[in-house]
């Protein structure tokens, strides 16, 4: 994802599988870009070991909002054969290349998190809903598949 603060372009960019996760780059005029973040530095922000191909950190989005930053983003890790559990997390920064916060976890339903900063000062955080349970026929189970956009209120006060 892509923020502007002022004069600045922020771009939000995962590495999957391999560490750091996220990487932040700044730009003035939208053609070159400077890293200026790894953001999910610390353990508390991201745990790594073991993540297969595939998996790790999935579309983070970055937004500016009551003076700090705020990135959302997906852990996806898979355990046995297809099944991905996807985590999804807030951390906030007041400055871009600062020590980010501990995260905040907001659920597991699906992946591709957004947050809308609403101007009452409202929070809404969204995400696709990915279905495990899919239904075949004849007992052939289906495939996981895209179930919906999930949009909940939230706040750092009392979570969901």
């Amino acid at each position: 994802s892509i923020c502007r603060v002022g004069e600045d372009y922020y771009i939000a960019t995962s590495t999957f599988e391999w560490y750091p996760g996220v990487q932040i780059h700044h730009s003035r005029d939208l053609v070159n870009w400077t890293l200026v973040s790894r953001p999910l530095a610390r353990k508390a922000l991201l745990e790594m070991r073991g993540n297969p191909d595939s998996c790790g950190i999935w579309a983070p989005c970055l937004s500016h909002a009551d003076g700090k930053f705020w990135l959302v983003y997906t852990d996806v890790k898979r355990y046995d054969g297809n099944f991905k559990d996807a985590p999804n997390y807030i951390t906030t920064c007041e400055t871009i290349d600062g020590e980010w916060s501990d995260p905040w976890y907001v659920n597991n339903s699906g992946f591709d998190p957004s947050l809308f900063h609403d101007d009452d000062g409202r929070k809404y955080f969204m995400n696709m809903q990915w279905n495990y349970r899919g239904k075949g026929t004849g007992g052939n189970p289906k495939h996981a598949s895209f179930d919906g956009i999930l949009l909940q209120e939230w706040s750092p006060e009392r979570g969901l």
